[in-house]
């Protein structure tokens, strides 16, 4: 995710957003024009392949629209929930996390663009927010990837980018430029719809997933 607007002592540092090429910490992403479906059946089959290479998964959204899928991740999952795949390889490397790509996993919700971070509980998160769909399947992929990768649904291994950047000192209020907040909070939807603490929504979501 590329800064959109993050509050800091009552004010908003701004960096644009650019919709087909996203300066990043660490790298740059490009917008895939004929992106690629992949089903949970099919992601199944790519993650046993990867069993014992994977370590983390970070989970992010692309600051941009609905429907732009980019090539930092190796999935994206757009506003239906329809997922879509940028690799050939679950353990092919993406500049998706800083300092953070050695076997790990980055996927992005498709949206984030004009979201405004503010304090994090009160983020405006604009016309492109997160998605009851998203979230349900971003879940779901998390309660397949556990199972089929052999990893944790925990902090340690399951971590937003914000929370990622928080341990990595670029995270909200670090002064950073190139400040990631990505998921900082989210609505927690379906549910009951109030802002709350986004790894702890998806983490949640995906547990209950596995337990079912």
């Amino acid at each position: 995710m590329y800064l959109v607007s993050v509050g800091q002592q009552g004010q908003n540092k701004t960096c644009p957003a650019v919709p087909c090429r996203i300066l990043k910490k660490g790298g740059a992403k490009m917008l895939i024009t004929q992106p690629q479906t992949v089903s949970l059946m099919q992601l199944a089959d790519l993650a046993a392949c990867a069993r014992n290479r994977i370590a983390q998964i970070y989970l992010h959204w692309t600051a941009g629209r609905y429907g732009q899928v980019y090539d930092d991740y190796h999935l994206n999952i757009d506003a239906d929930g329809t997922i879509y795949r940028s690799c050939t390889s679950l353990t092919e490397r993406k500049s998706h996390t800083w300092r953070r790509n050695t076997g790990s996993i980055g996927i992005a919700l498709c949206g984030g663009l004009g979201a405004q971070a503010n304090h994090g509980y009160d983020a405006e998160l604009g016309p492109f927010a997160p998605t009851a769909a998203q979230t349900d399947r971003l879940a779901q992929i998390l309660a397949l990837l556990a199972v089929k990768l052999d990893l944790p649904i925990e902090p340690g291994t399951v971590m937003t980018h914000c929370e990622a950047a928080l341990c990595d000192g670029y995270g909200p209020y670090s002064g950073d430029p190139q400040t990631r907040w990505d998921l900082w909070y989210m609505r927690d939807s379906p549910g009951d719809g109030t802002m709350k603490p986004g790894g702890q929504v998806l983490r949640g979501k995906a547990l209950w997933y596995l337990a079912r």
